[in-house]
């Protein structure tokens, strides 16, 4: 059928007589305006047969015969041609107008047995729950035919009243049709299991106009959502939330200066917040103790990066520390380097070793965290495992003689949290 019809297509079934030249005494037709009449006549009769022979028709089917409908037309002109030739004319325009009645006769005839695909695909790989979106109105009626390798669960929502229509669990075939009772986004779902598998899909249905034998297209997008939202699935994610209201900015003394005033060392407390895996921190350090318009974004910059890349399937936290959503954020927002410009940073789990470090004892002397210390450590972010740790001190030390440091710290306690997505349908 499809074949027959696109050969008629290519073939052009534009069927016009334009008999503007003729004997004006009346003359039979002859000539080119002869051939064309035939031609005419010739196009008319394939299609007649085709309408005959039509057994069974597709969605594409239909739409091609009513393209062929709207493209059926013929005119004449009477100057110079005899009075035969005018009722040939005549008798062929209204043989095309029948024929347009025919071929929409014939459509609406078989609408109750063309079936609109909506998803066709015999080897579907379907590795997680998945929803196949379709439009439908009101006294449509929808198609399901599905087969899968192992038992599956398959539901069928009326998304637009978050509602449920139907529930099939454990089964390998799923093979149902059913009454369309609203227009709205219906939503086909298809589960899985605990692993992936093939599966035959089939999605189809059934209308009565010729408009809806085109599938209307429906986006989907994801956004956030909260706990008990409609379809609403959970992924591992991250807090951030601030220790300090604004920078801590203090200055080490060069060790000649601060033999005088002030002091080369500096100490840092941070109060870990409850579930808190781990800190991280943003260190601007200048000899120019003048402020920058970036200092206090640390917080708006880390959590803008993470809503941007969070959706992409990266681990929240890793066990090396090299890969994953934590250290990509991290290194997005590295304070610019001056790079005569540098210290010392150690990490304290203890109250009495931090004040041992306040009081001048040599840090050889000392017992910190080695692994997250730094030596020559220049401006930038990094993050520190709590290890459950309520408190934990961070010690600067200036190791110049002559040039003074000024230090800017940001900290934010980042902590794992469940967060809620949901797909959203919408037609444009």
């Amino acid at each position: 059928m499809k074949n027959k019809l696109t050969s008629i297509l290519i073939c052009g079934i534009t069927m016009m007589m334009a008999a503007c030249s003729g004997s004006p005494n009346g003359k039979p037709m002859s000539g080119a305006i002869l051939t064309e009449y035939n031609e005419t006549v010739a196009k008319v009769q394939k299609i007649e047969n085709l309408l005959c022979d039509i057994n069974g028709m597709e969605a594409s089917d239909a739409l091609q015969l009513s393209q062929l409908a709207d493209q059926l037309y013929y005119t004449y002109d009477t100057n110079g041609l005899d009075s035969a030739s005018i009722a040939n004319c005549q008798a062929l325009q209204q043989r095309i107008e029948q024929l347009k009645q025919n071929i929409h006769q014939t459509i609406k005839d078989n609408m109750h047995n063309i079936y609109v695909p909506v998803v066709s695909d015999d080897d579907c790989l379907v590795e997680k729950k998945t929803a196949y979106p379709v439009y439908l109105k009101r006294g449509e009626k929808l198609y399901v035919n599905i087969k899968t390798k192992r038992a599956a669960t398959l539901k069928v929502y009326n998304y637009d009243s978050h509602s449920t229509l139907k529930t099939i669990s454990d089964k390998t075939a799923f093979k149902f049709n059913m009454e369309i009772e609203n227009s709205a986004i219906y939503l086909v779902e298809l589960n899985p299991g605990a692993s992936s598998q093939y599966a035959s899909i089939h999605i189809t249905y059934t209308t009565n106009h010729l408009d809806r034998l085109t599938p209307v297209t429906v986006n989907e997008r994801t956004v956030e959502a909260k706990q008990g939202d409609f379809r609403a699935w959970s992924v591992k994610g991250i807090k951030m939330t601030p220790i300090y209201d604004e920078p801590r900015k203090f200055t080490l003394r060069g060790q000649f200066q601060a033999a005088f005033a002030g002091s080369y060392r500096g100490l840092v407390p941070i109060e870990v917040p409850a579930g808190t895996t781990d800190i991280l921190y943003s260190m601007r350090i200048s000899t120019n103790e003048a402020g920058r318009r970036t200092d206090g974004q640390f917080n708006d910059n880390m959590n803008t990066s993470y809503r941007k890349i969070k959706m992409f399937g990266m681990p929240v936290y890793e066990s090396n520390r090299s890969v994953g959503i934590l250290n990509t954020i991290l290194g997005e927002y590295t304070p610019l380097r001056e790079e005569d410009a540098y210290i010392n940073m150690f990490v304290f789990g203890s109250s009495s070793q931090a004040k041992k470090f306040q009081d001048g004892i040599a840090t050889d002397k000392l017992s910190y965290d080695v692994n997250n210390a730094i030596m020559g450590m220049q401006s930038s972010n990094g993050r520190i495992p709590v290890k459950g740790r309520s408190i934990i001190y961070l010690g600067f030390e200036n190791e110049r003689v002559r040039y003074n440091n000024y230090v800017w710290v940001e900290v934010l306690a980042s902590k794992p949290i469940n967060e809620y997505f949901k797909s959203e349908y919408y037609i444009n």
